[in-house]
């Protein structure tokens, strides 16, 4: 099955390869959709990006995109995988047109057996937030600090920054990467206590300020705590949902990047006081995704996304244990390999908490699969990092490991490994060697960790 034709650029000398995207996810329970991008390497040359639904005649991996060089030397090819409007994996690879290219979506995507280390010194803004994204240009890391914003990327075995537009006015609060305009690659939305949130529009390396979410009508809510973004009704753009004291909204894409809220589609609707910190993913396996809802010493909340694929939620007050927490940070990925995601939950001044996706229901298992004593953590990202087929993790604390390999149970076990103290965390290829790295945002900066 054909993709359809790419020419990159007009007239070229080099010959038509073929981009296959493979996978062992089960179709639809594993993949629902993906995103496929194809870039020239030169920042002024030509870039392709489009969504597809795995069903019907697509329902079945692998499938081929027939890529024309034109006048690329070299391109860089990329697939995001979607499950429940929502990505839960990326993979990329080099094109130079002397062969043909395959991208792996695979469940197992086994790293390196030695232990992380430090790669060259710290770069960009202190204490920042952080957000990975791909796309022309290759992976990048969007770093904004107070006052301050700086795009990270390998430069051999180093980082390097370059410059990014000015954070909105105040202190940062929520970052959050997203493909926003369709085209494949991730964009940016930025959200401080000062000011309206932000978006930043990714154009090949660099990214390009567009102004308030929602233009104006976003300046009326007060100043916005948290933000998540998926595709909420399944027409292939990625939607945006901004929490801020007791209000939840839902903003709804038009598919070119431009929001407008759907007032009755979500609403708070006195369950909630003080959100803190927002998290989306399928929890029932219905193929829309569902909220989840951190507070400032408040319960955890639910919210499940309408069946019926309408972009609308109701409360699920029985989706989630409801245990006062002070929550820092949310975030829903599959920690046991069964293709629903479980929630990881960072609790200022407290241990995290992680609870696994039981048929929807999520079940506190912080005791049996985290490390004990379980740590204060400020953010978690997770991944296949090292050898192992097994989930691995790594985590923003203020000190003690911050690097878990996965079990053959589904467990945590720390690594002997040293890692600085930090605020926020990230899990991306950055060197583009096909094994995942992390990046710890520190009091001096991001510094990079490999294996």
């Amino acid at each position: 099955m054909r993709l359809g034709l790419l020419g990159i650029l007009v007239a070229g000398c080099h010959g038509a390869v073929t981009v296959d995207i493979a996978s062992d996810r089960p179709i639809p329970q594993g993949l629902d959709a993906m995103c496929v991008g194809i870039a020239d390497r030169a920042a002024s040359g030509g870039h392709f990006g489009r969504e597809y639904r795995l069903e019907g005649k697509l329902a079945v991996l692998p499938q081929s995109l027939r890529v024309d060089p034109g006048g690329a030397s070299s391109a860089l090819a990329w697939v995001r995988g979607d499950l429940g409007g929502v990505p839960v994996q990326l993979a990329s690879a080099p094109i130079d047109f002397d062969g043909d290219v395959t991208l792996d979506l695979d469940r197992c995507t086994p790293g390196s057996p030695t232990l992380p280390h430090a790669v060259g010194d710290p770069a960009g803004p202190p204490g920042a937030l952080l957000a990975e994204s791909e796309g022309q240009g290759g992976a990048e890391i969007v770093a904004v600090g107070a006052g301050s914003a700086e795009l990270l990327y390998a430069n051999g075995r180093a980082l390097a920054s370059r410059a990014a537009p000015d954070p909105p006015a105040g202190n940062p609060v929520a970052l959050i990467a997203a493909d926003l305009d369709g085209d494949c690659d991730d964009d940016a939305i930025v959200a401080t206590d000062g000011a309206p949130p932000e978006v930043w529009r990714r154009d090949g390396e660099t990214f390009t300020d567009v102004g308030p979410l929602g233009s104006a009508a976003v300046a009326a809510i007060a100043a916005v705590a948290a933000i998540a973004a998926a595709d909420v009704d399944g027409d292939g753009d990625v939607d945006v949902v901004l929490a801020s004291g007791a209000t939840l909204s839902l903003w709804r894409n038009d598919g070119g990047g431009n929001f407008t809220i759907d007032t009755a589609a979500l609403s708070g609707g006195g369950r909630i006081t003080a959100a803190s910190a927002l998290a989306l993913g399928d929890l029932d396996g219905d193929g829309n995704p569902d909220l989840v809802v951190g507070q400032a010493g408040g319960a955890l909340e639910a919210w499940l996304g309408d069946p019926g694929g309408t972009g609308s939620f109701v409360p699920a007050d029985a989706a989630v244990p409801a245990v006062p927490l002070q929550v820092e940070r949310l975030l829903l990925a599959d920690v046991d390999g069964d293709f629903d995601p479980d929630l990881s939950v960072a609790i200022t001044g407290a241990p995290m908490r992680l609870y696994i996706d039981r048929d929807g229901l999520l079940e506190d298992q912080s005791f049996v699969r985290l490390p004990q004593p379980a740590p204060a953590i400020h953010a978690i990202a997770i991944g296949n990092w090292d050898d192992g087929c097994e989930v691995d993790a790594v985590v923003a604390t203020d000190a003690g490991n911050a690097t878990w390999r996965g079990q053959p149970t589904d467990a945590f076990a720390a690594e002997q490994a040293t890692a600085p103290a930090s605020t926020d965390v990230v899990m991306i290829d950055l060197d583009g060697d096909g094994i995942l790295d992390a990046v710890f945002a520190t009091a001096q900066g991001e510094q990079w960790l490999a294996r």
